[in-house]
């Protein structure tokens, strides 16, 4: 029998495996309706066979980033998503044995990544109000523990972090020679950021990508920010081109055109308050903590929810964990695509058109 990584051989994973084409997918937090068509065309118009031969270069968006970030080319280090960035985290910072501090519930793959590194996950729960209590996160934070993860807002509940909790995490971190994350994939649904910590202390990262609101999920492109010792060791156990052509030109022509991203960020905004004003009006119980998705406590069991509006072209995400069994996650996106799914969803879930009081 070969050999197999044991901590690879009994790692479970799952994955959606139907295709998602022809749906409206509000279940993965992409944009739904992508990047406005114009923009787009500009940049496929831009792309040369030559160009596609070419192996790509990095330097070009790393230097457009630095100065978008107000940071130097020195503190970035580009990632094929965020995914990418977990995984490089896990295999230079990744001691096994070591704790690994997070919330829970919160985005699966800090999971995945910690049992294929052999390392010991110490989760800190929610409670039913979705509320985390600080002192509980730094009473686990201890000598055993090697990485610390911080998710600013937290994927599917939580608030965001306050500069006092963040520093006091980071410094309890320090203390017992742990690393922390700070992963902001959310950042432009909710603009607070930790970027300037970085420099202030040797132990912080902070994880960003152009998969949420910046609309190019297919693309894979995610960077790390740190300090220049940190970045150094990350870009060691990097792939020689983690970032294909397609995605560096998508990202530097974003970069070029900050309007989009304004707009972007405008159109997310009119329909998730279109959402929500109906979940208001109709007096559904709902969570929304400033990312692209809000959760709605269903009527019917979320399962139900599921698989009706699968039937109507419409995918959602449901959760096993007991603290979101009753709920379903919606990605947020254009007052269009919110009209699509409120209408269904209404008849889904029986609402009456009858305002309730």
């Amino acid at each position: 029998m070969y050999y197999v990584n044991p901590n690879i051989k009994k790692l479970y994973r799952t994955s959606y495996s139907e295709s998602r084409k022809n749906y409206l997918r509000l279940d993965m937090n992409e944009n739904p309706e992508g990047l406005p068509t114009p923009f787009f065309e500009k940049v496929m118009n831009s792309i040369t066979p030559e160009y596609v031969a070419t192996y790509p270069e990095m330097a070009s968006l790393i230097g457009r980033l630095a100065g978008y970030l107000h940071c130097e080319p020195t503190n970035i280090c580009l990632t094929n998503g965020s995914d990418d960035a977990i995984r490089l985290l896990f295999e230079v910072f990744g001691e096994p044995g070591k704790k690994v501090v997070s919330v829970s519930p919160s985005f699966e793959m800090y999971a995945v990544y910690i049992n294929m590194y052999g390392m010991l996950h110490s989760p800190v729960p929610y409670n039913e109000k979705f509320e985390v209590s600080l002192d509980d996160i730094l009473a686990t934070v201890d000598s055993d523990t090697g990485i610390v993860v911080l998710l600013n807002p937290n994927s599917p509940v939580g608030a965001s972090w306050t500069e006092m909790e963040v520093r006091a995490v980071i410094e309890k971190a320090r203390e017992n020679n742990a690393v922390v994350v700070i992963d902001e994939a959310y950042y432009y649904f909710n603009p607070t950021t930790f970027l300037h910590v970085v420099n202030e202390y040797d132990n912080v990262m902070v994880f960003r990508t152009f998969s949420k609101m910046l609309s190019i999920a297919g693309c894979r492109v995610g960077f790390i920010i740190s300090n220049d010792q940190l970045i150094s060791e990350i870009k060691k156990a990097c792939s020689t081109y983690p970032v294909n052509c397609f995605a560096i030109r998508f990202a530097e022509m974003l970069l070029e055109d900050t309007k989009i991203i304004d707009d972007l960020i405008e159109i997310e905004k009119h329909g998730r308050d279109y959402l929500l004003s109906q979940l208001e009006q109709y007096n559904y119980k709902y969570h929304f903590n400033y990312g692209n998705y809000v959760l709605i406590k269903s009527n019917k069991k979320p399962k139900e929810i599921f698989e009706a509006l699968k039937q109507r072209n419409i995918l959602i995400k449901t959760y096993h964990a007991p603290i979101l069994s009753d709920w379903i996650r919606v990605t947020t996106g254009s007052i269009d695509t919110m009209r699509i799914f409120w209408e269904q969803f209404k008849e889904v879930d029986q609402v009456n058109d009858v305002i309730c009081t």
